[in-house]
């Protein structure tokens, strides 16, 4: 009889699958981006697990947000450029191009 490794990640022997650490990080959509959100009509925080070696560019294109769309990225307060690499409990803030007159 084969042991059962289904209950718990912890219970699976060493070796037996190759896990990819990740990272969990908040994303806020601002503006025209939050068309981006899963529930458009929330003003939530999206909460991403996402490959730890991941950088911004990455995360955008795992919600689908086309690189035009992005005009200002924060991270923990800061500006950052999309090459950024995300850290875990990083606090994303995206913007788009603010337009007016």
């Amino acid at each position: 009889m084969q042991p059962d490794y289904s209950k718990t990640e912890s219970a699976r022997p060493a070796g037996s699958c190759k896990e990819q650490p990740i990272n969990k990080v908040e994303v806020r959509l601002y503006a025209s981006l939050r068309k981006y959100h899963p529930a458009p009509d929330a003003n939530e925080a999206l909460i991403i697990d996402i490959d730890d070696k991941a950088n911004l560019r990455d995360l955008l294109n795992e919600l689908t947000i086309p690189r035009e769309e992005v005009h200002i990225f924060m991270i923990n307060g800061k500006r950052e450029e999309e090459d950024y690499p995300l850290g875990n409990g990083d606090r994303i803030g995206l913007f788009p191009p603010i337009g007016g007159g």
